[in-house]
């Protein structure tokens, strides 16, 4: 199939070898063999094959991941009460079919050809260390986040191709929408993430890599969602003081205020952009107060403290930035990620084709903002320029910015690596990319080019099989125990001791095992991104501070809470050092000098308490009127809470 059409298309390859013409940079396969319908056959086989393949991959991928997870828990006594959310967990791996064949449409409609979304495909499951977290820790958000993100994607790479038919473009449109929709609906962070994409889109904009129209759209429907989540959320305050949405809004007011943005000399051009620049932002930040101050929002502040102290703009002691700041998801990215991602050949290619796409982007940007003062030019100055497709030119950037992201935040790698697999296997497999490399030795023809750019994926392919399929053979055999007989103990002694309607109070991540297992109603809920949920979080968590009996028990009985659970993990905590302990953070918040050697700030005072949760185990008289143990076990302790106050 690809021999005939490149014999159709010789003398067209040839003739532009030396870019006499602008049409010397069309796409190999842009033209059916002229009159030959075998060509228009072959073609839609083609598709056909490629979605088959998409739909199986994604599916196989989906049972290879969930029988991972049934194998861990072959054994475990806890599945009892994972039967009535089965549908929940069913789900979450039926998306994660969706995930992947989303990746794949993506490469393939970048490289032209379905092998590059089948070695897309593999490379996510090869390096799933790296890309997924669902098959250990299905209750993220992110989860049922990305996958629609991954739609998304490859929704805007589709809308992004020029010469889009109208109903075509209606169509896209409608699917990013929708996307972007669901996505914002199911994560948290999608604001942030959301920001970057607003980040590169003003990029290719200002740089003429992206048709301006078609941003604007972009730029509206992420309002227009965030909105709409907003509305649903019972008006969620964090979304209306969102950075992305002043971003927005300030691109769309300065591109209208700012005229003749785009023409001028190559200087000119430049000291446009940076003043254009300067007043996005600007106006970004001051759209953003007004809006805060007019609606005194205060959800998202921990996390501008978060940032400050994790890049050196100043230590703080509030304590949920600490959190952040002391959980290992949110340090840097460690080294030996990509020791993993070069045993499967990933990180080689990816380097290999982002240095490519970086210097050709970087000569079409030059050209475009070179040529703008002279139109007529144009067209003579290209004639020896490289070309860069929008749809590439995005993906290009959104990776680079994810990729800064990642490195900064290694909770974020798995948003950045998956797409690493997509560029990657696009470069291999891109015909543009090939020929380029070809020219530049001097070896360009039609048929190199074409061994070229299915040899290194199908090799590659090879490769990836032979060395990871004894591995996945084993994991796929090795049946395992969820061994964890304290916290199965304590969910059975709940369900069988305690009222359906009783409420109960601890840490967030033992709470929601709780609400899973036994359906008791919680005194603090996992949502982190709610200043009178943070604040509510952090009174609960008095109980491993240095408080009184008194304060504790007012603290918890205004939340109208009936038992309480502490954990000697927490109270006694080994995992973090001194200064990140949960313990600590309370401490540091409540102004008390921190536990253990070392030295504390001058300015914090002892506490006149001692530790709560470690004196309530003595049971002195002080504790015992207003706390009762009814339940222990070498891990949890349960106390239920008396009624006077």
């Amino acid at each position: 199939m690809m021999y005939i059409r490149q014999r159709k298309e010789t003398k067209t390859i040839e003739v532009s070898e030396d870019f006499p013409s602008p049409k010397g940079n069309v796409k190999l396969e842009e033209k059916p063999p002229s009159g030959c319908a075998s060509g228009r056959f072959w073609k839609i086989l083609s598709s056909v094959v490629g979605g088959i393949v998409a739909l199986c991959i994604g599916l196989l991928t989906s049972v290879y991941l969930a029988t991972l997870h049934e194998n861990d828990l072959w054994f475990s006594n806890i599945k009892k009460y994972l039967e009535p959310v089965y549908f929940y967990i069913y789900t979450l791996f039926g998306l994660q079919a969706v995930y992947v064949a989303a990746l794949y449409m993506t490469s393939w409609l970048l490289s032209g050809t379905w092998l590059s979304g089948l070695l897309a495909a593999l490379w996510y499951v090869t390096n799933r260390t790296d890309t997924t977290r669902v098959e250990f820790t299905i209750p993220l958000r992110e989860n049922w986040a990305l996958p629609f993100f991954a739609i998304q994607i490859a929704a805007i790479t589709y809308f992004l191709r020029p010469n889009l038919q109208p109903l075509s473009e209606r169509l896209t449109l409608l699917a990013i929408f929708i996307s972007t929709f669901l996505f914002s609906l199911a994560w948290q962070f999608n604001q942030f993430m959301m920001l970057l994409q607003a980040l590169v889109l003003f990029i290719l904009d200002s740089l003429d890599m992206l048709p301006a129209m078609k941003a604007t759209w972009l730029y509206g429907i992420q309002i227009s969602c965030l909105l709409l989540v907003c509305t649903l959320q019972f008006f969620n305050s964090m979304i209306l003081g969102s950075l992305l949405i002043s971003f927005n809004l300030s691109v769309l007011i300065v591109r209208k205020l700012q005229k003749n943005l785009k023409t001028g000399t190559f200087l000119t051009r430049v000291g446009k952009l940076l003043l254009h620049l300067l007043l996005v932002f600007c106006l970004t930040l001051f759209l953003n107060n007004v809006i805060k101050k007019i609606l005194n929002l205060k959800s998202d502040e921990h996390i501008f403290k978060f940032l400050k102290a994790k890049f050196g703009f100043g230590a703080t002691r509030d304590f949920d930035a600490n959190l952040y700041l002391c959980e290992e998801a949110f340090g840097l990215l460690p080294l030996n990620t990509f020791q993993r991602l070069s045993e499967t050949l990933l990180f080689y290619a990816y380097v290999f084709v982002l240095f490519v796409t970086v210097i050709t982007a970087s000569v079409v940007a030059f050209h475009n903002l070179s040529d703008s003062a002279n139109p007529q030019a144009v067209g003579q100055t290209r004639k020896c320029a490289v070309d860069l497709k929008p749809e590439a030119a995005y993906n290009l950037i959104h990776t680079l910015l994810f990729g800064v992201l990642a490195m900064s935040t290694m909770r974020m790698k798995y948003l950045w690596i998956s797409h690493m697999c997509v560029f990657a296997s696009f470069g291999l497999c891109s015909s543009e990319i090939w020929e380029l490399l070809l020219r530049l030795l001097h070896l360009c023809n039609p048929k190199r080019i074409w061994v070229m750019r299915y040899s290194v994926p199908i090799l590659t392919l090879l490769y990836l099989c032979c060395k990871s399929w004894p591995g996945m053979m084993d994991e796929l055999s090795e049946l395992k125990e969820f061994y964890d007989p304290d916290t199965v103990e304590l969910m059975d002694w709940i369900s069988s001791n305690t009222p359906r309607k009783a409420v109960f109070a601890g840490s967030m991540q033992l709470l929601a095992g709780v609400k899973l297992c036994t359906g008791r109603t919680l005194t603090n809920h996992p949502h982190y991104e709610d200043k009178s949920l943070r604040e509510r979080t952090q009174a609960v968590y008095q109980i491993y501070a240095k408080r009184s009996p008194e304060e504790v028990h007012s603290l918890l009985r205004s939340f109208g809470t009936d038992f309480v659970i502490l954990e000697d993990s927490i109270c006694f905590e080994r995992r973090h050092q001194r200064g990140c302990r949960l313990r600590d953070l309370l401490d540091v918040a409540n102004g008390h000098e921190m536990d253990g050697p070392g030295e504390s700030d001058p300015d914090l005072r002892p506490a006149d308490h001692p530790r709560f949760c470690e004196e309530i185990k003595r049971n002195p008289p002080s504790y015992k009127a207003h706390f009762t143990r009814v339940f222990q076990n070498k891990t949890f302790h349960v106390y239920k809470l008396s009624r006077n106050k």
